[in-house]
């Protein structure tokens, strides 16, 4: 049978009124337009519905089925009376709500306009769900969404801006329906760096106990926890950048004391003479910190060069061999580049390249130490590689500690963007280790107290020098400033057996002017004992009480000022009353001093150049020696020599 016109009409009909059953019975609008913002909840409207169906009803029933109008009147009148305050503590409580809406909900549907372009402004609406006191934020999502260009985080930006706050999403996009849902972040817990952490309170000794050789504990964290960094693997190579007042001293000196903790030989070179000098006669300790004496503080970087050298020719023949830890701590690393480096523009033979080979020592240290467990700690303030040498070291410090720093030295040293705040708390230091930053607050202690912790340390834990194939060089005699000497050099000229006699005026300079005391030498083990680097040095004979405050460049033998004199002092006497010593074997001077004694005393006048020049050329010049990092000769050698050739021309 063919389909009319009315059949069909029949069956959009019958569709029309399942929707709106469906919609009456779901508490869905029975428009197609959304339901106005404030309105009730959909639960609500279906009770409110079906009790409106259940009371047209009975009513309906009651009064054309039984006749009974006056009850339905009454019954009528009972609801409506009840339900007039009903209506009107709903409509004064939906308020909130009703603002809620209007004020929240429908002004973020909007927004969402650029984001979900396929949706209408219905859609829009019924996709967000926000609840009054607004803990949450949950969205509908297009099934076409998929995050692109960024709207993840608009999406997020757009709810934070209206809502305020910071807000985390959790992002559904695996089950449909897709949604997001927006929490509020939780807030971070605020720590602080602790103020003062002191070196020996039990927190921080039992950490130092825990540590395995190797690691050291730079400090607490912003939880209060040990801070632990390992000297191995790829962090053997420290560096340090502290302003001052930042509390560099402190750091040092709490290394230093576990590494004594641990065993380990360290040698400082300070140029400054105040982070380190409180260690000074601790076995183990080698401390180079005389500025007057740069060829010490070179010599003894040459040592712990030919150390790592040592070693490693041991490695390679038995690579399951282990070393006890040897430290290289240069303190001042800049001022000590620039003293070498004058001393090696002042003493460097005719021939001899420009640049410094000390920072050549450096670099070997540095490249080949960490197999055989020898590293550096560098205190520079400037660590661009024109700074150190340009050998490549700069890269090489992988580990940097910095502190009370301002934005050029940041440049200067770690060069990243953007620039950290400084903390300027004395102790407070950034750990820079790749791109992780750590603030901590570093140990502190008085230096007596460091120092006296390490003799205990060294009595009861040992010190063994068995992984050492040489001693450190022997440190001379501190030199006495030139503006605490006195107006003439101290001591007879023809003799220093007797008593010097001296001017008012350098009685009166030196009067208030305690003596520098000597620096003994030590051997590795820390006991008395002649450095076999400094063998051929001859020691001064100075009279007690006049070899500390003797002028540095005062010739033992006539009174003359001449420029450097190495001098060793007796390790046995350092524990003695210092007493006149004897000279032993010639006197080793440079070509320069030997040539002013020459033409003073032999009337031999012999320039320094034509005597390199003759000891390059000549097969039967005198042979030197190398005594704390230089090239010296015998003074009688030199002297025979052109007494038996006084016409040779260079």
């Amino acid at each position: 049978m063919a389909r009319t016109a009315m059949d069909q009409q029949i069956e959009e009909g019958v569709e029309q009124a399942a929707v709106m059953i469906g919609r009456f019975l779901s508490g869905a609008p029975l428009s197609d337009g959304p339901r106005s913002p404030g309105a009730l909840a959909r639960w609500q409207h279906v009770l409110l519905r079906l009790f409106v169906l259940a009371w047209g009803g009975w009513a309906g029933w009651t009064w054309w089925g039984l006749h009974l109008h006056s009850r339905v009147i009454v019954a009528s009148s009972v609801i409506a009376a009840a339900l007039v305050p009903v209506v009107g503590v709903a409509h004064l409580l939906g308020r909130g709500r009703r603002a809620h809406m209007r004020t929240l909900v429908v002004p973020l549907s909007l927004a969402l306009k650029d984001l979900m372009p396929a949706w209408d402004d219905a859609q829009r609406l019924k996709a967000v769900t926000i609840p009054v006191n607004r803990s949450y934020v949950k969205i509908a999502l297009p099934d076409s969404w998929n995050g692109q260009e960024g709207h993840e985080k608009m999406l997020r930006e757009l709810v934070a801006a209206r809502l305020g706050g910071k807000w985390e999403g959790q992002w559904n996009l695996s089950k449909y329906p897709f949604n997001v849902t927006f929490v509020p972040a939780k807030p971070k817990q605020v720590h602080e760096v602790p103020d003062k952490v002191d070196f020996f309170s039990p927190e921080m000794q039992a950490a130092i106990a825990a540590c395995r050789p190797g690691q050291i504990v730079i400090g607490l964290d912003e939880r209060s926890q040990p801070v632990m960094k390992e000297m191995t693997g790829e962090t053997p190579m420290w560096a340090l950048s502290v302003g001052s007042g930042g509390g560099k001293s402190s750091f040092l000196q709490q290394v230093i004391t576990q590494l004594v903790y641990q065993g380990a030989t360290v040698v400082g070179v300070d140029v400054k003479m105040a982070s380190i000098i409180c260690f000074e006669g601790v076995r183990g300790i080698h401390l180079y910190t005389d500025p007057g004496n740069v060829g010490d503080m070179r010599a003894a970087i040459t040592w712990v060069a030919q150390e790592v050298a040592a070693r490693n020719y041991l490695k390679k023949q038995d690579p399951t061999k282990e070393f006890d830890r040897l430290t290289l701590i240069l303190e001042e690393g800049n001022e000590f580049g620039d003293a070498s480096k004058a001393w090696w523009n002042e003493n460097k033979e005719k021939g001899e390249p420009a640049a410094d080979p000390m920072w050549t020592d450096i670099a070997s240290i540095m490249r080949m130490g960490r197999h055989v467990n020898v590293t550096i700690i560098g205190v520079f303030q400037d660590l661009r590689e024109a700074a150190v040498g340009n050998r490549g070291l700069r890269n090489m410090f992988r580990l940097i500690m910095m502190g009370n720093f301002n934005a050029n030295q940041w440049k200067m040293i770690v060069n990243t963007s953007p620039i950290p705040e400084s903390v300027d708390k004395a102790g407070r230091m950034l750990i820079i280790e790749g791109n992780r930053r750590v603030w901590v607050q570093v140990p502190f202690a008085e230096p007596a107290a460091f120092r006296d912790y390490c003799v205990k340390l060294r009595r009861e834990r040992g010190y063994s020098t068995a992984d050492l194939y040489g001693a450190p060089p022997v440190r001379s005699p501190q030199r006495l400033p030139s503006l605490l000497q006195g107006s003439r050099p101290i001591g007879p000229r023809t003799s220093l057996t007797k008593e010097p006699e001296t001017s008012a005026a350098t009685a009166v300079a030196h009067r208030d002017v305690p003596a520098l005391p000597q620096s003994p030498s030590r051997h590795p083990a820390g006991e008395a004992g002649q450095s076999t680097d400094a063998g051929n040095a001859a020691p001064r004979d100075l009279p007690p009480g006049i070899a500390d405050q003797a002028p540095a460049d005062w010739d033992p033998e006539d009174g003359a000022p001449r420029d450097e004199t190495p001098a060793v002092e007796d390790p046995a006497d350092a524990e003695t009353e210092q007493a006149p010593q004897e000279q032993q074997g010639p006197e080793l001077l440079s070509l320069m001093q030997i040539s002013r004694r020459m033409a003073q005393d032999e009337g031999i006048d012999i320039a320094p150049s034509t005597m390199r020049s003759h000891k390059q050329r000549r097969v039967d010049f005198p042979r030197g020696d190398i005594e704390a990092g230089r090239e010296v000769y015998s003074y009688e050698a030199i002297a025979e020599y052109y007494r038996r050739n006084p016409l040779q021309k260079p």
